[in-house]
């Protein structure tokens, strides 16, 4: 190979990785917001304690009704104008992202979950308990779930999965320990 030529491929290659590097940057731009929409008041903010970087050990059932134990971290952030805070867990078996935007005809949070590790595709409406936050709905085969952030502080959680029986109770299906980094 002539030194032009190498010359040129690791230019391209260069250039390659700039124009990449700098696509990244203008989607981060365009989706992370530095704040919360205005049209969100600061009682509605519900998830702003969770901002941040948090390393986390998830607890999660398994088939035989033990409970497994595994480290991961969740990243939560302002996005989409402020009107939406979204995540990304990442664990064994978890790589995906909750999308939670605020709708201000209800002024309540909807909650989309996607695991392309699983397939998982969950759906589930925001409600306050004191000062727990309660997200209900359904997974993509109708089974209705229920996952909760309760106890959170602002070095810690604790989040719990519960999916619904048929005799209509609640079963732990996994918990997580939060603590921010």
């Amino acid at each position: 190979m002539s030194a032009q030529l190498l010359l040129t491929v690791l230019l391209c290659g260069a250039v390659s990785a700039v124009s990449a590097a700098e696509r990244a940057r203008a989607f981060e731009e365009a989706l992370v917001a530095e704040s919360r929409s205005p049209e969100i008041s600061a009682q509605e903010d519900v998830y702003a304690k969770l901002l941040g970087a948090w390393d986390v050990q998830a607890r999660d059932r398994t088939d035989s009704g033990t409970f497994q134990v595994t480290q991961g971290e969740w990243f939560f952030a302002r996005t989409l104008e402020g009107r939406a805070v979204q995540d990304v867990w990442i664990a064994p078996n978890r790589y995906g992202t909750s999308v939670r935007t605020f709708d201000p005809r209800t002024r309540t949070w909807q909650v989309t979950w996607l695991n392309p590790v699983t397939g998982a595709f969950d759906v589930l409406r925001t409600r306050m308990d004191g000062e727990r936050i309660v997200q209900e709905g359904t997974q993509g085969n109708g089974r209705r779930i229920r996952w909760i952030f309760q106890e959170i502080t602002d070095k810690t959680f604790h989040w719990t999965g519960e999916a619904q029986l048929p005799d209509g109770s609640w079963r732990l299906e996994a918990e997580f320990f939060g603590r921010r980094r």
